[in-house]
């Protein structure tokens, strides 16, 4: 909890805006969210798509593979797809918690896999799980499309009248 010390009341509104900004997570949503995209989410959603449907052959299903992950035909895209709703998802702030709480088995799956294979992507992975775990607990903040549509807050109680 931030402490203010001091008198708060002389401080313009284009202050106040910017400080619930940095008070909310939005700038860790937001920028997870692109980076998230921009690594994996577009190139595996992009080879997804061509490995589906003009069955051209994709890595991530050989990686899987060798790994001796079950069904990697099957298991890639599933992952490629739930990359790329994070990725939508955490970026806009809508159903943040849902898309944290689906896409942390996909980061431990990823971990795993990159821990057989003796990758540096591990290294990914684990930034990735404490951001999908922060954004489960805390939500995604004033600056989101939840706040917003007023998602995942706590209902009022109505007022007793006498």
């Amino acid at each position: 909890m931030l402490i203010t010390v001091g008198d708060t009341s002389a401080k313009p509104a284009a202050e106040e805006s910017l400080g619930q900004l940095f008070k909310s997570v939005a700038i860790l949503r937001i920028g997870s969210g692109l980076v998230l995209a921009w690594f994996h989410g577009w190139p595996g959603a992009r080879s997804a798509y061509q490995f589906l449907w003009k069955e051209q052959p994709w890595e991530w299903v050989g990686i899987l593979g060798k790994a001796n992950i079950p069904y990697p035909h099957l298991v890639a895209p599933a992952a490629a797809l739930v990359i790329a709703a994070v990725c939508i998802s955490w970026t806009l702030g809508f159903v943040t918690r849902l898309f944290s709480a689906a896409f942390i088995p996909v980061a431990i799956g990823g971990m795993i896999v990159a821990h057989r294979l003796e990758s540096s992507q591990i290294e990914a992975c684990a930034l990735y799980l404490p951001i999908a775990f922060t954004l489960l607990l805390f939500g995604s903040g004033n600056i989101s499309l939840d706040f917003f549509f007023h998602l995942g807050q706590k209902a009022k109680e109505p007022s007793k009248r006498r």
